[in-house]
């Protein structure tokens, strides 16, 4: 009898999964999108009427790319990345409607030791991901010198690439993130010449939504940000567990992704309004961010920026 019950509840769970439409979102590795990650693992969403999907990139370039071209309509992005998208596809300009996370010292430029400031990187090979924030990243530590992008040699590569030609000698500095950074910050070699923790409140990471998906599709939207909570929810109630879990696809130990964890904050349910809200942080960063990017010339003034939209926030 037992056996009966187990069966007819699995078979009433999958066709709950069966008849929720499907969200996917896209994500790169990076420990905080790791919670939809998870939330996708633990069968979060058909609580909410749900079926989430992750789909992995291994870049943001890669997943820009992706989203413009119309492969994907949901992405956990940074806010420079999300400007860089308007410029490249201004129909597909985004709404930001989450704050998921802020780096709070994990992203960084790392040099090896023997360099002890900003400006004697001047000349010096600087690897960075195609990624928009990497490049806004440098661009804000070479500002502290009155420096521009085009005083150091720019070298492009993905980011274990980087990492690799970083330790071989090839590169004077390299601007990466966890998981990346955790065996640079480890190694005494190196030293971290600047970080997000620097400019504090610049460096979010956003849930980026095409306009047309967000209109046709409001309710799976608030039911991707009720399942986003859950996710918190769990992370809280179940720590080991679940930063396991999300350890092991990051492919590093617990005590290394916690390491990470520490160096990036998660604003709550009650923070998004705030930050989301006619002239919130999120707007005041956009501006701030494209207006650095125009005058160090990356980016055309006359095109649209991501707006930020409180219409989809829901309480846990």
């Amino acid at each position: 009898m037992a056996g009966l019950v187990l069966v007819a509840a699995g078979v009433g769970a999958w066709r709950l999964l069966r008849q929720a439409p499907r969200v996917s979102v896209a994500i790169t590795s990076w420990p905080g999108y790791e919670s939809f990650y998870l939330a996708e693992q633990r069968r979060l969403g058909p609580r909410f009427g749900l079926d989430l999907r992750v789909q992995q990139y291994s870049s943001l370039d890669d997943q820009r790319a992706a989203y413009g071209r119309g492969d994907v309509e949901v992405i956990a992005t940074t806010i420079p990345d999300a400007i860089a998208i308007c410029q490249e596809t201004p129909s597909r300009c985004p709404q930001l409607i989450l704050v998921l996370d802020q780096s709070a010292g994990a992203d960084v430029l790392v040099s090896r030791q023997e360099i002890t400031n900003v400006r004697e990187l001047v000349g010096q090979r600087v690897g960075l991901e195609r990624a928009v924030l990497s490049e806004y990243l440098l661009l804000r530590a070479l500002e502290t010198e009155r420096l521009g992008l085009d005083q150091v040699r720019l070298v492009h590569e993905g980011p274990q690439g980087l990492v690799a030609a970083f330790k071989r000698g090839d590169l004077a500095a390299v601007v990466t993130y966890p998981p990346h950074a955790n065996p640079l910050r480890a190694d005494p070699r190196y030293r971290v010449l600047f970080s997000s923790l620097q400019i504090p409140g610049e460096v979010l990471d956003v849930l980026a939504v095409n306009p047309a998906f967000a209109q046709r599709h409001p309710d799976q939207l608030r039911n991707l940000v009720r399942t986003w909570w859950a996710s918190r929810a769990l992370v809280q109630a179940e720590p080991v567990a679940s930063q396991t879990l999300m350890a092991q696809r990051e492919q590093v130990s617990l005590a290394a992704f916690l390491e990470s964890e520490r160096r990036i904050q998660y604003p709550g349910p009650d923070d998004q309004q705030r930050l989301l809200g006619p002239n919130g942080a999120v707007s005041q960063v956009v501006s701030r961010m494209a207006a650095h990017m125009v005058a160090a010339r990356r980016i055309q003034p006359e095109e649209p920026l991501p707006k930020p939209s409180p219409a989809f926030l829901v309480q846990p």
